[in-house]
C-alpha cells in the first residue's frame, strides 16, 4: 500500500552563528555619554519647541550610508539615551566625528553657510575616541526553554548581514541574471532598468491607439493611456525568532512594488548616490500635493550625507524646505530617484510575485545563506470540506433552505427576523427585490413584485418590509436631520422577539471620493472632504439607535470582468433568477453579512469541529478576542486614540450555537454579555471608546468579562480562548515569543503581569487552552516549496516528488506547538482566465501585456501556536480546531483569516460608524462599500 506524506518548506531559513557573524560595539562613558545626550536635548527643543526626543535614526542614516554598515544606538528612550553605538563594519574614526557634527548642527538648525566640521561636539568626542570591541551575535541573543530573545540591535544587525549576503550573489531566473540592490532598511529590490516590469494602460487593456482616436477625450485626459509605467521586486528582509527554535531564522518577504511617476503624496523613495557600490539612501516623505517633502529626520541625515559626500540630491536653494518642483517630475524611464506609489489605485502591473517565483527564489536563498529553509509536515491530512459553507449561485442554499431554520434563529436570541429594504433609486429597489427573492428561494416576488410600507412573508421566519428613504440615504450636511427621518420609517414597532435588519441603498465612488478626499486636505482648499457628507456612517448609527442592524449596498455597475453566463440547461424559476443575478457579488454578500449580524450559525459546525480523530469532541464554548488601537485624526491634535477590543463566544446550545459578544461599561457601570445582534447595534449606537494598549486595567477587564461569560455556559465543560496576535502579544507575557517556556506563579502572572487572558481568574474559570492566531503578517514566513513523500512497499527509501499546490494544517517540523494553516487564495481557485497566472514562470517570463496587469496570487500562510492546552490532550487537538473555525467560515464561501470567533469580533468592529473615517492607515479606498 502506497502512503503519502506531505512537506512544505517556508521562504525562510535557519541561522547559525557563522552566519550572523560578529558586530563591533563602542561602548561609551556612560557617565559622560548620558549628560553629552541630555544636554543636546535640552538645546534641541530649546530651539524647535519640541518635546520629542532626539532623532537618532537620521544619525544612523548617514553612519550606514557613509559606512556601508548597519548601525544601531542602544538604547533610545527619552529616559536612557544611548549607551553603545553598534556596527557590522568599521567607520573611519574622522569620517564618524565628521557624520556626529554635521548632524548636530542640522538638528541645531544652524543656517547653511555656517556648517563646520570644527563645530565642538562632546558626543563626537567621546564616540569617535572609543575604540570598538568585536562581539558575535550569536552570544547576543538569550535562549530561553522555548524560544530566544535579543536587544532591538542584534535583529536589525544580523537582518543587514544577511541582506548584503543575498545582494551579493546574482540570482539567475526565466534567462534572466538578477541582482539585488540593498537599502539602509535591510531591504533588497531590482535597481536595474533593464530588469523592471513596464506596461502601459493600452496594453493592459488591450486596446491600441486607434481603438481610442475616436473618444471625445481630449489629448491631456487620454495621454496617460499611452504611458509606461514600471514595477520591481522588492524583498524585505528580516531576523525572526519562532516559537519552539532556539536559534533565529531569516524570512524573506518578496513584493511587487509600483513605482510612482511623481513625489506628490509619495511617502517611500530611494536615491542612488554616485557609488553604485553603496546602498541606496532611503527618503521618508510627508505633505500632499506641492507641499510634499522630506520629513525631519530625512532631512536632518541629508544635510549631513551632502556635506560628506558633496553630491547633491536635490536642489539647494530659498525654498529648500520643500522638495524642488523639478524633483516632483519622475515622468520616464526610473532613474537616480524613485518613489512608490502612494496609493492604492489601478495600475497597469498587478500585484504579487506569483507562485514560481517564490518557489525559486526560496531555493535561491538557502543556497546563498547555504540553510537549510524552515520545514513543515502535514499532520492532520486534508480537512473535511464536506462540512464548509457551499453556495450555488451566490446563494446559501444549506442555511435558509435547512428545515431547522426556526431553531438556528431562535439559537440567536429571538424567534423570527425583519428586514427594512431602504431604497433611494428605482434601480436599488429592482436590485434588493431579486436579491430577497433569489436567496430566500421566492422567485415568485420577483416576478410579481413586493409591496411598500407593509410587511411580506419571505419564509415562515422571515419578512421584508420595502421603502423609500431618499432624504434619510442621500449624501450631505444636513445630519441633524436624520434621527428624525429614521423615527419616520415604518417597521420600527416591530415585536420583541422580532430581529430587526436593514439593508439600505448607498452611493459610493472609490476613485472620486480618494480625489477628493485628497483635495480637500490641501492648504486653502475650498473642497470638501467627502466623509464628512457621507450619510453611511449617521444612517448606521441612527438606525442602531433603533435596534436596527444595517447593511450598505452601491449600485450594480456592469463591467468586464462580469463572469460569462454558463452553458447549461437551466430547468427552474429559482435558477434562471440565479442566472439574472449572475456577478452580483456584493449583493449576496450584503445579503450572508445581513445572517451574520443576525446571529445565526449552521448546526454544521458542530460536525466540522468534532470530525476525524483528531477532532475536538468536548462541547466547549469557542471565546475569540480582537484587539486594535487606532489613533485619532492627524489634524486634531486633541484627540484621544481609540482602544477597541471585542469579545466574541460561539457557545453550544443542543445541536444548535449560540453567538454571545461582550459589550464593555461605557462609563463606570459593568460590562455585559449579549446576544451578539444586540450586542452589535449597542456598539454601533456609542463612540468608539479611548484608550491605550499599555492601559494596566485592560487586562483585569478582560478577565472579568471571561468570568462572567460561567453564567451564560454552565452546560458546557470549558472554554477555548483564540486571540488574534499581531495587537495583543505586548499585553500579556505569553503572547510574546520571547516569554514562551515560562511557568506563571499560583497567580497567573509573570513578572507581576497575568500571563495570558483569563489566567487571573481560579484556576477552573481559566481557559482549557489558549491558541495565538497570526496572519497577514510579515511576521508569517510564506509558503514556498512543497514535497510529497511517497512510500512505496517495494521500495526502501520514500520517493520524493515536487508538489505545486498545498491545503493542510502542517506542524513545524522542530516546534511541535506550532502550526502553519496553508491556504490558496479565493481567486487562485476561481475560473478567471488569468487566476493562476504565475504558477509557472516569473513575470520576466511573461510577455502577455494582461497577464502583467493581473494580480498574481501564491499560497498564504496563517500561524497557529497553542500556548496552553490541557496535559492529557494532544497540541494536535486545538490546533487542529483553531484551523477549522478558520476553515469553515460562518457566512462566507471560502475561508476566514482568523478563526470564527475572532472574525466575528473584527466584523463587529469594521461596522462602527467611526472605523473607516478615523483608522489611521492608507486604506481608506479598500474600506470600500459591500
Amino acid at each position: 500500500m502506497t502512503t503519502d506524506q506531505t512537506q512544505l518548506y517556508l521562504l525562510a531559513c535557519h541561522t547559525d552563528e557563522k552566519l550572523l557573524g560578529s558586530v563591533l560595539l563602542y561602548r561609551l562613558p556612560e557617565v559622560k555619554i548620558d549628560t553629552a545626550w541630555k544636554k543636546l536635548r535640552e538645546e534641541y527643543r530649546g530651539i524647535t519647541g519640541s518635546k520629542a526626543n532626539l532623532p537618532y535614526s537620521g544619525l544612523l542614516t548617514v553612519l550606514r550610508a557613509i559606512g556601508y554598515t548597519s548601525a544601531t544606538l542602544y538604547p533610545t528612550s527619552k529616559t536612557h539615551p544611548p549607551k553603545f553605538l553598534a556596527t557590522t563594519r568599521p567607520i573611519d574614526r574622522d569620517d564618524l566625528h565628521a557624520a556626529i557634527t554635521l548632524w548636530e548642527q542640522a538638528l541645531l538648525q544652524t543656517p547653511a553657510d555656517s556648517f563646520t566640521f570644527q563645530h565642538p561636539s562632546q558626543i563626537a568626542d567621546l564616540i569617535a575616541g572609543t575604540t570598538p570591541e568585536e562581539v558575535q551575535l550569536w552570544d547576543q541573543i538569550t535562549r530561553t526553554p522555548a524560544c530566544i530573545d535579543a536587544p532591538g540591535w542584534v535583529w536589525t544587525a544580523a537582518s543587514w548581514t544577511i541582506a548584503e549576503k543575498l545582494s551579493a550573489q546574482t540570482w539567475t531566473i526565466d534567462g534572466k541574471t538578477v541582482t539585488f540592490r540593498r537599502d539602509l532598511a535591510n531591504c533588497l529590490q531590482v535597481w536595474d532598468r533593464k530588469l523592471l516590469w513596464s506596461n502601459t494602460w493600452l496594453a493592459a487593456r488591450g486596446e491600441t491607439l486607434d481603438d481610442i482616436a475616436d473618444t471625445d477625450e481630449d489629448d491631456t485626459d487620454s495621454a496617460w493611456k499611452t504611458v509606461t509605467r514600471y514595477a520591481t521586486l522588492r524583498l524585505d528582509v528580516m531576523m525572526k525568532s519562532h516559537p519552539g527554535l532556539s536559534h533565529p531564522v531569516a524570512v524573506v518577504q518578496p513584493s511587487v512594488s509600483r513605482l510612482s511617476n511623481t513625489l506628490r503624496n509619495a511617502r517611500t523613495a530611494w536615491f542612488e548616490p554616485r557609488d553604485a557600490k553603496g546602498p541606496l539612501l532611503n527618503l521618508d516623505l510627508g505633505g500632499y500635493g506641492d507641499y510634499t517633502h522630506l520629513n525631519h529626520t530625512t532631512r536632518l541625515a541629508l544635510d549631513a550625507w551632502i556635506r560628506l559626500h558633496g553630491e547633491h540630491v536635490f536642489p539647494r536653494d530659498k525654498d529648500d524646505e520643500f522638495l524642488a518642483p523639478s524633483a516632483l517630475d519622475l515622468s520616464g524611464p526610473p532613474g537616480k530617484l524613485r518613489a512608490l506609489l502612494p496609493f492604492a489605485v489601478s495600475y497597469p502591473v498587478g500585484r504579487g510575485v506569483g507562485m514560481y517565483s517564490q518557489r525559486e527564489l526560496a531555493r535561491h536563498v538557502s543556497t546563498v545563506l547555504d540553510q537549510p529553509l524552515v520545514k513543515c509536515v502535514q499532520v492532520a491530512g486534508r480537512r473535511p470540506f464536506g462540512n464548509r459553507r457551499t453556495t450555488v449561485e451566490g446563494r446559501d442554499t444549506v442555511l435558509w433552505d435547512d428545515e431547522n431554520l426556526p431553531q438556528i434563529i431562535a439559537a440567536s436570541g429571538c424567534r423570527k427576523l425583519r428586514i427594512l429594504a431602504l431604497y433611494k433609486s428605482q434601480a436599488m429597489r429592482t436590485r434588493m427585490q431579486l436579491l430577497l427573492a433569489y436567496h430566500f428561494n421566492r422567485p415568485d416576488l420577483a416576478a410579481t413584485g413586493i409591496g411598500e410600507n407593509k410587511p411580506v412573508s419571505l419564509n415562515e421566519h422571515v419578512e421584508v418590509l420595502f421603502q423609500p428613504a431618499p432624504e434619510l440615504l442621500a449624501h450631505g450636511e444636513y445630519h441633524d436631520q436624520r434621527p428624525a427621518l429614521v423615527r419616520q420609517l415604518h417597521g420600527l414597532d416591530a415585536p420583541e422577539d422580532t430581529r430587526l435588519l436593514a439593508l439600505c441603498e448607498t452611493a459610493y465612488d472609490p476613485k472620486a471620493w480618494s480625489r477628493q478626499r485628497r483635495a480637500s486636505k490641501k492648504t486653502g482648499s475650498t473642497v470638501v472632504n467627502p466623509d464628512t457628507l457621507d450619510a453611511k456612517h449617521r444612517v448606521n448609527s441612527e438606525l442602531a439607535r433603533h435596534r436596527v442592524l444595517a447593511q450598505f449596498l452601491t449600485l450594480y455597475k456592469p463591467g468586464r470582468r462580469n463572469p460569462r453566463k454558463k452553458d447549461r440547461e437551466l430547468t427552474t424559476d429559482l435558477e434562471l433568477l440565479g442566472l439574472e443575478l449572475q456577478g452580483h457579488h456584493r449583493g449576496h454578500m450584503a445579503i450572508a453579512d445581513l445572517s451574520r449580524v443576525a446571529g445565526l450559525v449552521h448546526p454544521r459546525l458542530t460536525k466540522a469541529l468534532s470530525s476525524g480523530p483528531n477532532g475536538l469532541k468536548e462541547p466547549l464554548v469557542h471565546v475569540g478576542l480582537h484587539l486594535r488601537q487606532q489613533r485619532g485624526e492627524r489634524r486634531i491634535a486633541t484627540e484621544e486614540p481609540k482602544l477597541m477590543w471585542t469579545l466574541v463566544a460561539l457557545v453550544p446550545h443542543g445541536p444548535y450555537w449560540r453567538t454571545l459578544a461582550y459589550l464593555p461599561a461605557e462609563h463606570a457601570g459593568p460590562g455585559t454579555w449579549l446576544d451578539y445582534a444586540p450586542a452589535n447595534y449597542h456598539f454601533r449606537a456609542r463612540p468608539l471608546p479611548e484608550g491605550r494598549r499599555r492601559d494596566e486595567l485592560l487586562p483585569r477587564h478582560i478577565d472579568r468579562a471571561l468570568y462572567e461569560l460561567g453564567g451564560h455556559a454552565d452546560p458546557v465543560q470549558g472554554y477555548v480562548m483564540y486571540v488574534s496576535g499581531g495587537e495583543a502579544r505586548s499585553i500579556w507575557p505569553l503572547l510574546a515569543n520571547k516569554n514562551l517556556g515560562e511557568t506563571p506563579d499560583t497567580a497567573g502572572q509573570i513578572n507581576k503581569r497575568p500571563a495570558l487572558p483569563g489566567f487571573t481568574l481560579a484556576p477552573d474559570q481559566r481557559p482549557r487552552a489558549v491558541v495565538r492566531v497570526t496572519s497577514g503578517s510579515k511576521d508569517v514566513a510564506r509558503p514556498a516549496l512543497i514535497e510529497r513523500l511517497r512510500r512505496i512497499p517495494e521500495y526502501d527509501e520514500p520517493v520524493t516528488e515536487e508538489g505545486k499546490l498545498a491545503t493542510g494544517l502542517f506542524q513545524m517540523a522542530e516546534a511541535d506547538q506550532t502550526f502553519i494553516l496553508c491556504n490558496l487564495p479565493h481567486q487562485f481557485t476561481g475560473g478567471a482566465r488569468y487566476a493562476r497566472a504565475g504558477e509557472f514562470c516569473t513575470r520576466w517570463g511573461s510577455s502577455d501585456p494582461k497577464e502583467q496587469a493581473e494580480t498574481w496570487y501564491s499560497h498564504t500562510a496563517t500561524e497557529i501556536t497553542v500556548l496552553h492546552h490541557p496535559a492529557d490532550q494532544a497540541l494536535l487537538t486545538y490546533g487542529l480546531t483553531a484551523a477549522r473555525l478558520c476553515d469553515h467560515a460562518l457566512h462566507w464561501e471560502h475561508r476566514t483569516q482568523y478563526p470564527a470567533p475572532v472574525h466575528l469580533g473584527i466584523q463587529m468592529d469594521k461596522n462602527h460608524p467611526e472605523y473607516r473615517r478615523t483608522v489611521n492607515n492608507a486604506d481608506g479606498d479598500d474600506e470600500a462599500e459591500t
